[in-house]
């Protein structure tokens, strides 16, 4: 079972002690003050839990809860939000007609800065630490890798950043009350560097799983080699800049090497690899059960009352319909998949009916299957699904599954797509790593002769396959520059299976403005240096 990692007497207090400095409402607020961080830095103890005040952020439905890991991450050619009106900020997010002032961006924005703000805290502190220099052999350890854990949270979060907003500024030092907070946005080179910097030095410090024993829900070295990889191919993929263009940089080839080199040391390492069973994996998930074979990294997700601190709506929110009275709870099911993207599996994918839900769950439990042409549109995302829950639900919304932030399987497909962009063409190890995934699923190796472009487009709808429904695809489209084109195609192919599809992906979709969300609008009031992006 999984541990409580983030709700906890030790975590109140962390909280407590980040006000020191933090800006704790948006980033241009006045700092307020319990603690002081020069007397509260004393022990292993006290440093663990600044440390775990970093990943309380991450847990919050304004972050990997809700958000980052669902209602800003749709539409795409594999999900979109149910409802074609755009009367609620929900929905004109998930259909980009983003506003400034949308509250789900808002919150999502001021989370984001306040765990870099708390990051900045442990950074600063745990080297000023006597202990840090003077302790036991154990104590150095554990701090450093403490140490290691702030600057790879830090670097995560600059990351989730940039692939909502573009370049942001860059801020590595705890806020003091004389600080001029009206910071300019850097260059999308300088977020980029600070990123690699932290993932870099993370991985240097943070110990592998086995060697950290037991504590599940904090990062390993797998998981910041995979991270960091992730950020060394959107690096290397397209971008929209400040002015509205989309652009590449000219080394972008360094990027994807880098990707290759991190990669293969998750996979020489023998920590990781995947999964017998693709099922188990998500009905361990919906168990509470923690794995950390094929998963890297997770966010934890638990509250002891179900509220809505710490804690997600995964498997209500992107699950199928449950009704309210089922002995499940109920799940709203606000993502939908489609029928399109269903016949994207071949028949013999063990994948398809774990990624999609083609059912909803009655009052009594049963499942009623949705069979006609209207009803098709009902099927949900199935890996989260509420009626795999073991626990007796606690709150009507909220659950404590947890959010999956990186696979080995997703190790293994950035590879392979890094291999065939420096090789200008798939090699071995490409095809090895690709055809790893294929055969867990029960699909057949691909064959060598492919040329790079078709083994990019074989790689594209493989990471849409095993890795559907996991925050990612909305993202891999903007970075491989084409989520316009392929958001207008798939509202297209939708159509033509069912003309009163209710999807609207491509209608609203702005090229070279929609990739990118709104600065929210009230740190443009507030920040005079702030510039909104392109559009808005």
């Amino acid at each position: 079972m999984k541990k409580i990692k983030y709700i906890s007497l030790s975590l109140a207090i962390a909280c407590i002690l980040m006000g020191l400095v933090s800006c704790e409402d948006r980033l241009l607020e006045e700092p307020t003050s319990q603690y002081a961080a020069e007397t509260f830095f004393e022990s292993t103890a006290q440093a663990n839990m600044a440390v775990l005040g970093i990943y309380d952020v991450l847990g919050e439905s304004n972050a990997y809860g809700r958000n980052l890991s669902v209602a800003l991450m749709m539409d795409t050619d594999i999900q979109h939000a149910s409802g074609t009106n755009l009367n609620n900020d929900k929905r004109m997010v998930a259909h980009y007609e983003a506003n400034p002032v949308a509250g789900n961006l808002e919150s999502t924005w001021l989370n984001l800065w306040k765990g870099i703000e708390r990051a900045n805290v442990v950074i600063q502190e745990i080297p000023q630490m006597d202990l840090f220099e003077h302790g036991s052999e154990e104590e150095q350890n554990t701090l450093k890798a403490y140490l290691g854990e702030a600057k790879f949270l830090r670097g995560m979060l600059y990351f989730d950043l940039v692939r909502v907003w573009g370049a942001v500024p860059v801020k590595l030092m705890p806020t003091d009350a004389n600080d001029d907070m009206m910071l300019e946005r850097a260059s999308l080179k300088e977020v980029y560097d600070q990123i690699d910097i932290d993932m870099s030095e993370a991985g240097d410090l943070v110990p592998w799983q086995s060697e950290k024993g037991v504590e599940e829900e904090r990062i390993s070295k797998g998981g910041v080699l995979g991270i960091h990889a992730r950020v060394c191919l959107n690096r290397g993929g397209y971008y929209l800049d400040v002015d509205g263009q989309k652009k590449r940089v000219e080394n972008y080839k360094e990027y994807y090497q880098k990707a290759i080199e991190l990669t293969q040391r998750v996979m020489d390492s023998g920590e990781h690899g995947l999964e017998n069973n693709y099922e188990q994996i998500f009905r361990n998930y919906c168990e509470n059960k923690v794995s950390t074979w094929e998963t890297l990294f997770e966010v934890g997700l638990f509250n002891p009352e179900g509220g809505s601190g710490n804690t997600g709506i995964i498997g209500t929110f992107n699950g199928p319909s449950v009704h309210a009275d089922s002995p499940y709870g109920r799940a709203n099911s606000q993502v939908k998949t489609s029928p399109v993207f269903y016949a994207k599996f071949s028949s013999e994918d063990l994948r398809k009916d774990v990624a999609v839900a083609r059912y909803k769950v009655l009052a009594d439990g049963s499942k009623k299957e949705l069979t006609s042409d209207k009803d098709e549109w009902g099927w949900a995302p199935g890996k989260w699904r509420r009626d795999w829950h073991t626990a007796a639900p606690k709150n009507v919304n909220n659950t404590d599954i947890n959010w999956v932030i990186i696979r080995y399987s997703d190790v293994l497909l950035m590879h392979a797509e890094a291999q065939n962009e420096i090789n200008e063409g798939p090699n071995a190890d490409a095809y090895n790593a690709i055809n790893q995934v294929r055969s867990r699923a029960g699909v057949e190796d691909l064959e060598e002769g492919l040329s790079k472009l078709e083994f990019f487009e074989i790689l594209k709808d493989e990471r849409a396959l095993e890795l559907s429904f996991e925050g990612l695809r909305k993202l891999d489209l903007y970075r491989w520059g084409i989520l316009g084109e392929t958001l207008r195609a798939h509202e297209a192919a939708c159509l033509k299976w069912y003309k009163k599809a209710p999807v609207v992906m491509g209608k609203y979709f702005d090229d070279n403005k929609d990739e990118l969300m709104p600065i929210p609008q009230r740190e443009i009031d507030e920040n005079a240096n702030m510039i909104q992006n392109f559009g808005y």
